[in-house]
């Protein structure tokens, strides 16, 4: 019986962290002291779930990156990406470019590669972290 309950808790710890709820996806590209930084100059740091086939190699990784930093209004050097959750994590300029705006660029940069971003949440603020809307069609 305690064999059991030991395997049994053992298993339930992986299945917290699966990386499929917002909170791991969030968790795996989140970079203190880049939000830190882009908050403490009124940038928005931007979180997003990644939709199709994501390659799990470094070199996809790198290509994602470079996407993403070639956007108007995004911060150099604010681009996280995790392939294991299928998520990226940017900073940006909200003067220069809106949210939306800033998917419809990285979806643009992303349609070749059969993939397209979906925001999950956004901070604003030191210590917020609220709902991304929806792209406005």
């Amino acid at each position: 019986m305690r064999a059991f309950a030991l395997l049994l808790s053992l298993s339930m710890g992986k299945a917290l962290a699966c990386g499929y709820c917002v909170e791991d996806k969030i968790a795996s590209t989140y970079d203190h002291a880049s939000v830190t930084r882009a908050v403490g100059i009124g940038h928005h740091v931007v979180f997003f779930h990644l939709d199709g086939p994501v390659p799990q190699q470094d070199a996809a990784r790198r290509a994602l990156v470079a996407a993403a930093e070639s956007v108007p209004g995004v911060d150099r050097g604010s681009v996280r990406v995790a392939l294991d959750t299928f998520t990226l994590s940017l900073a940006f300029d909200p003067r220069r470019t809106s949210l939306a705006a800033l998917q419809g660029a990285l979806d643009a940069r992303l349609a070749s590669r059969k993939l397209s971003a979906f925001p999950l949440r956004v901070i604003e603020r030191s210590g917020e972290l609220k709902e991304a809307a929806a792209r406005q069609q």
